[in-house]
């Protein structure tokens, strides 16, 4: 016996061996177990692509606050700041 509908082929075979209405009730009750697995499997990606928007939001950040002190240190350390200290 088929455990899953895939493909039209596995609706034929379900509805032969089972019937018209034993059949439709089979492939419909397989179709919904599908889809909920479906929907919890999208939920579970929708949680980790978030999660990954969150960290490239962090690295941004990041990235951005090492330019602003690199921009710093560059202006601070300069040769033609022989002083070496703020400006």
């Amino acid at each position: 016996m088929v455990n899953y509908v895939q493909r039209a082929r596995d609706v034929r075979h379900i509805l032969s061996t089972s019937g018209m209405e034993q059949g439709t009730r089979k492939v419909l009750e397989l179709l919904a177990e599908d889809n909920e697995m479906l929907r919890q499997e999208m939920q579970q990606i929708i949680v980790t692509v978030d999660k990954m928007a969150n960290i490239v939001a962090d690295l941004a950040t990041v990235g951005q606050r090492l330019k602003n002190d690199w921009a710093e240190v560059r202006k601070r350390f300069h040769p033609q700041n022989e002083a070496g200290g703020d400006i």
